[in-house]
């Protein structure tokens, strides 16, 4: 529940400053185009100025050709009485391109048109300048393309990367700083939990103890001391178990380094499994599963895995060890009633003991598994439940000893 919570609030914080981090990147890009499209644009209205100038000089010169050489869309000169005497190639034989004159009392204008009949379609910069000549004003038309509003495809291009990599380092960034906040709290919820369940698996023994000794304390003359003394080592060995278990999984939690030994799997389950117990143990072993690590701790593992297999079998515990997928691969399976596919997790959480365990086995500690699993990670494997045609099937994937 708390990792599909966790992972839901990752999710949705993620999105929420991914979307965020768009929003002000479409709004950052539009400032930045506007800006870049005003700038364009003031410098194609020089451009255009400069290109009619230059023929407002060879107007003064008396030296205007009948066609004008140009690198803008257009140009065109019309004398004082309104007709043109001279313009560019692509204008040439063309009537006025337009009526629009500078106002009384100026020189100039520039002005944005759109569809003029000389260039449909299009948006120019027109810029128009009067020449005050002898026989009257003539005027000259420069006209040049307008900029379009992306300015250039390269800006669009680089605007999209930029955004991109933005959104993308965004989300990565919020991701991962969720993901440790909510490790955080993950961990510090687990801690509480585990010290609450501590402490009541060890209250449990100490106040089973302290009920027997005031028992015989109110009535010492009809005390039985040897029936009371058996019932104080039982809890004593409960306490001790319990505290055993909690100084190994401090150790692991601690990353204490182990022994790194090779390891053969075959022999190790020869050498476990030659301990009397109260079922039947069939052992499969495949020779040569050597593996990398500590020979205690392993022995741990396989220990808890039998007798978590011993209190839950019916007859017979089956134990194999194979080689697969360059994994060794370590498997305790018993006959017994075997556990639900929505409880496989739950068995590995610290003190956590399904109503089934806890009938079979009040004097379990709760933590055997989680250990199993803990060993089989610092190994840098794993400890799964896999299904079985009956009973529970623990399976243990440990990485191969190189060579």
């Amino acid at each position: 529940m708390i990792a599909r919570f966790g992972g839901s609030v990752r999710a949705r914080l993620t999105s929420f400053a991914s979307v965020a981090m768009a929003f002000l990147c479409v709004v950052g890009s539009g400032f930045v185009l506007y800006g870049l499209h005003n700038t364009a644009v003031d410098f194609r209205t020089n451009q255009v100025l400069t290109g009619a100038l230059k023929v407002v000089h060879q107007v003064k010169r008396g030296n205007l050709p009948t066609v004008v050489p140009t690198t803008l869309e257009g140009v065109q000169v019309l004398n004082a009485g309104g007709r043109v005497v001279a313009s560019s190639p692509e204008l040439a034989g063309n009537p006025p391109i337009t009526t629009v004159v500078p106002d009384p009392d100026n020189a100039n204008r520039t002005q944005v048109m759109c569809d003029v009949p000389a260039f449909p379609e299009q948006c120019v910069i027109m810029v128009i300048l009067r020449v005050y000549e002898p026989d009257g004003d003539w005027l000259v038309y420069a006209a040049g393309r307008m900029p379009p509003w992306y300015v250039d495809p390269r800006v669009i291009a680089f605007l999209v990367v930029v955004s991109l990599v933005a959104v993308t380092m965004t989300g990565f960034v919020t991701s991962r700083a969720v993901a440790k906040k909510l490790a955080l709290e993950s961990a510090v919820e687990k801690q509480r939990r585990f010290a609450s369940d501590a402490s009541h698996d060890l209250r449990s023994p100490i106040t089973a103890m302290r009920a027997q000794v005031e028992g015989v304390m109110l009535h010492p003359q009809d005390a039985d001391w040897q029936e009371t003394g058996r019932a104080l080592l039982d809890s004593l060995d409960r306490l001790q178990a319990i505290v055993t278990d909690l100084l190994t999984l401090a150790r692991l939690d601690a990353g204490a380094p182990g022994r790194r030994e090779p390891v053969d799997l075959g022999e190790l389950v020869t050498s476990e499994t030659d301990r009397q117990r109260s079922k039947q143990v069939v052992a499969r072993l495949q020779h040569d599963v050597v593996v990398e690590g500590d020979r205690l701790r392993l022995a741990r593992l396989l220990t808890n895995l039998l007798d978590n297999a011993e209190r839950h079998a019916e007859d017979t515990i089956t134990v194999s060890v194979a080689k697969r997928d360059g994994h060794a691969v370590l498997e305790v399976q018993d006959d017994g009633a075997g556990i639900a596919p929505e409880h496989r997790e739950v068995v590995f959480q610290r003190f956590a003991r399904l109503d089934a365990s806890r009938n079979r086995d009040a004097g379990g500690t709760g933590l055997g598994l989680p250990i199993a699993r803990e060993v089989a990670l610092a190994h840098g494997g794993n400890l799964v439940i896999e299904d079985s045609d009956r009973g529970a099937r623990f399976v243990v994937r440990l990485p191969m000893r190189a060579g």
